[in-house]
This record gives structure tokens, C-alpha cells and sequence, in this order.
């Protein structure tokens, strides 16, 4: 017995890959992908069930099945998509170095979110022109019980923003992005601190996904992956506390 979660469509899931710790790359490219179940079952019929199979689940197997286009490897400016080829390259490796972590999780509103360490079969499917797309398949079976974790937040695109104090003497200021707000940030606050705070937001997210530059004190340029930044100087001493979108 197979039961997928949703629709295969890769409309609705996000795929991705911890390329190194705490570092997850989105999978693009993908035409359909899907978390799935499997159930084992075994038939528990006895001598009294007239002639007529019972069938039980005995254990169940995790796995999330994908396939997608690449460009061929001949194309003029030819980038690979990095989710892609981490797990293209996992693919071609044997015991543990074959083995990857992959989180999947909806892009709508429904709170379903997986994570586990997974096993790769990739499958290249040989195009006849050298720089048509190529079409590929895989499989990421689990190891073990998948995880529920909290649903990252989904990507909108990179956007940034120019923060500015206004050379205050004292005090703190608070940054909001996506309707979570950070705790106080000291005037003279370096850009990791600053950075530090606004990873601290969110758990799906991870310092890879954040840059902050300029010197302690600001003016700091944020770039966050998606959504809105604002924020409050209410708690410094004078200056001229901005937000605006670079």
C-alpha cells in the first residue's frame, strides 16, 4: 500500500538538501516531487476466515520520489543548480557517503513539514541533443522514522534593506521580519550581532540565509531570503532610526 501525502505536483512541496551543517539548498528544477508512505502489509487470515486474505500494515518505509530537467553540460554559460548537483553527486557514491539529510515541506498553508537522513538513486535519462534539457529521476529513501519539524518558511526571493541609527549615543533598536520582532540591539552593535538576532527569528533558517554588512553602528544593508523588514528606534538615544528597501 503506497499513500502520498498530496498531489505530486512540485507546485506543492519544497525539497531540500543540507549541503553542509546547518546549510540547506533549495532542489530546483523539479517537475514533480512527493513525500511518501509505504506500508508493509502481511496477510493475518486463519483457518476461520473462510478462504478470505486479512491484510495488516506490519511496518511502514519513508521515501520522497522527484523528477525534474537539467541543461546539458555542453550549454554555452551552463550553471548547475547547486540542490541538484549535491544530490547528483551523492548519487554516484556508495555507503555512508551516499547518504544525505532532506527536508520537504508545503509551500501553502498546510503546516506539514518532514526531515530525515535519506539514501539517493539518481537516475540521469539520456537526451539526444547535448544541450536539450536532460530529464532525471530520484528516490531519497529514509533511514528510519522521517521527523516532523516546524514548517520553514517559504522563500520569496532575496530582499534587502538599508538600516540606519543616525549616529546615536546610547541605547537599543529592534529589527521585525515577517511579524517576528528581535530582542533589543545595542546602538554600537557589529553587523553579526545584528545578523545573530535576526537568525535568532526564525528556526527554519539559518545564518546562510542572512547577510548583514556595514561597520558597528550601522548603516547596516540586511539581506533576508524573502518577506518584509521594519523595525524601531523608540530605545535610542538620539539619531535617526531608518528602515528603508535597497
Amino acid at each position: 500500500m503506497t499513500t502520498s501525502l498530496a498531489s505530486t505536483l512540485a507546485r506543492d512541496w519544497i525539497l531540500e538538501v543540507e549541503t553542509a551543517p546547518d546549510t540547506w539548498a533549495p532542489v530546483r528544477g523539479l517537475s514533480s516531487v512527493s513525500p511518501i508512505f509505504e506500508g508493509s502489509e502481511q496477510d493475518d487470515s486463519d483457518i476461520d476466515s473462510e478462504g478470505f486474505a486479512s491484510q495488516i500494515v506490519t511496518g511502514l518505509a519513508f521515501r520522497i520520489e522527484g523528477s525534474g530537467k537539467r541543461k546539458g553540460e555542453n550549454t554555452s554559460g551552463f550553471v548547475d543548480d547547486p540542490g541538484q548537483n549535491f544530490l547528483r553527486i551523492k548519487g554516484r557514491k556508495t555507503g555512508p557517503d551516499n547518504i544525505v539529510k532532506a527536508r520537504i515541506y508545503r509551500r501553502d498553508d498546510i503546516d506539514e513539514a518532514y526531515e530525515a537522513d535519506t539514501t539517493v538513486k539518481w537516475t540521469d535519462n539520456a537526451a539526444g541533443d547535448t544541450n536539450a534539457l536532460q530529464e532525471f529521476s530520484f528516490t531519497l529513501s529514509g533511514r528510519g522514522k522521517p521527523r516532523d519539524i516546524t514548517k520553514p518558511l517559504v522563500p520569496s526571493g532575496e530582499t534587502e534593506y538599508l538600516v540606519t541609527l543616525g549616529s546615536p549615543s546610547a541605547g537599543t533598536f529592534t529589527l521585525t521580519w515577517n511579524g517576528n520582532t528581535t530582542t533589543g540591539i545595542a546602538y554600537n552593535a557589529t553587523n553579526a550581532t545584528v545578523k545573530s538576532a535576526l537568525v535568532a527569528l526564525d528556526d527554519g533558517y539559518t545564518t546562510s540565509d542572512f547577510t548583514v554588512s556595514g561597520g558597528a553602528g550601522g548603516p547596516y544593508t540586511v539581506t533576508v531570503p524573502g518577506g518584509v523588514v521594519t523595525g524601531s528606534g523608540a530605545s535610542l538615544t538620539d539619531g535617526a532610526f531608518t528602515v528603508v528597501a535597497a
